[in-house]
């Protein structure tokens, strides 16, 4: 014969119930919504692809680079044979700022020296192009290239045989500027898919 329990025990179970099923349905909508962020970061391949009211499409095969200061993103390309380092590509979008279009492709050319000692500005190859009822204007420039960091700018190394590829795409919000640097051939094999990413460009309205 079962022993009957106690009346002060029934309130005190049905709490350890209560707070039981409580606890469950929190755990399960905390996972529910991680698997929602999960799923979200995967659809999007946790790349950037927008800024100043622009959108474009990134090479599949580029990588993306953990977060930097004042970068909308910072793509990798890996090396071709005979080169050791990445190509770097860097978006910057500077709400409101950013400097006038001459003033950056100027500062792109100061940060290139020249073996034969000219000046970058006079070998640089600067092209204009319109896509998508978007102006965008190109630099090409090879050298030595002066790797800088630091608030100041400071130059912190110089790369021989590298190469620039850039462009000023001027958008409904703004520029929008792509700065791709690398070792020359590498920078040189990914040219293709550069513009190709250029003529994705579109405005996101």
């Amino acid at each position: 014969m079962r022993k009957s329990i106690p009346s002060l025990v029934w309130p005190i179970m049905a709490m350890i119930l209560f707070w039981s099923c409580t606890s469950g349905n929190k755990n399960d909508q905390a996972r529910n919504r991680g698997a929602r962020n999960q799923t979200s970061a995967a659809s999007s391949g946790g790349q950037a692809n927008s800024a100043g009211g622009l959108v474009w499409e990134a090479p599949a095969a580029w990588k993306v680079g953990p977060p930097q200061q004042m970068r909308v993103v910072t793509y990798l390309v890996s090396p071709v044979e005979g080169d050791a380092d990445n190509a770097e590509l860097a978006v910057f979008h500077f709400p409101g700022t950013g400097g006038a279009k001459d003033a950056n492709l100027f500062r792109w050319e100061g940060q290139f020296e020249q073996p034969d000692g000219r000046n970058s500005a006079d070998v640089a190859i600067i092209k204009e192009m319109e896509v998508n009822s978007l102006k965008i204007t190109t630099i090409e420039l090879s050298g030595t290239y002066k790797v800088s960091s630091g608030p100041m700018m400071e130059v912190k190394d110089k790369k021989t045989g590298y190469r620039l590829i850039g462009a000023i795409i001027e958008g409904p919000q703004g520029m929008v500027f792509f700065k791709m640097t690398g070792p020359e051939k590498t920078v040189a094999a990914s040219e293709i898919e550069f513009m190709q990413m250029l003529k994705s460009a579109k405005s996101d309205s």
